[in-house]
């Protein structure tokens, strides 16, 4: 009976160290969750921080990026406004000009390619041009007087010798007055219409134009 209560005496002791280990390692299970988890939410915070961080980063750079741009921007956007002011009233001074100061500028403009002109057949289309400015035209192939209208308003150039295969023709067609002229080879093109003579004033007269409309910059 002693061996036996010896026995049950030493399987106490044994399931209560069991116990106590148990309730050791489940306190140091908890402890380490705690600690995780307390790791875990410092990491969230500190991620948190960071992403707030490159945020507010991003965000200064784009806001300094975008005042940069501003003076860029403003200059472009008046460059655009000046442009259109400067080629409306161009449009509207070529509009209301003198028949035959435009008619001058077409001549004065075809006399610089009259020898390529004369060189093959060709047709000289022109377009709302008085009809002093037609007899110059005539003249430089030496048609003259020979120029007439007909009953469909076209213009024909008489061969004369020297302006031989040379025909001017009235073109309703066109949409702005002025002239074109055409080889029956298509070996090149002329064009001088009001349209041409905006652009030319835009390329070469653009900042005496523009101190005339706007005052001088200086």
């Amino acid at each position: 009976m002693e061996e036996i209560r010896g026995t049950e005496a030493l399987e106490r002791e044994i399931l209560e160290d069991a116990r106590k280990r148990a309730d050791r390692i489940i306190r140091k299970a908890e402890e380490n969750a705690r600690l995780l988890g307390a790791q875990t939410e410092q990491r969230i915070k500190e991620a948190k921080a960071a992403l707030l961080s490159e945020y507010q980063i991003k965000k200064k750079t784009a806001e300094l990026e975008m005042l940069s741009r501003l003076p860029l921007e403003k200059a472009r956007l008046d460059i655009l406004y000046r442009d259109e002011m400067l080629r409306k009233a161009l449009q509207e001074a070529l509009a209301s000009m003198n028949p035959r100061l435009f008619g001058l500028w077409c001549v004065k403009r075809l006399a610089c390619q009259a020898e390529l002109v004369r060189k093959s057949p060709a047709k000289v289309l022109v377009h709302g041009l008085d009809s002093e400015t037609m007899r110059d035209i005539g003249a430089l192939f030496g048609q003259g007087s020979d120029i007439s209208r007909d009953a469909q308003n076209s213009v024909i150039g008489r061969d004369s010798g020297q302006g031989s295969g040379i025909s001017i023709e009235e073109a309703p067609a066109m949409k702005v007055r002025g002239l074109i002229v055409e080889p029956i080879d298509a070996s090149y093109r002329i064009s001088l219409t009001e349209n041409d003579l905006l652009e030319w004033l835009l390329d070469e007269k653009r900042g005496e134009l523009a101190a005339a409309l706007f005052g001088s910059s200086d």
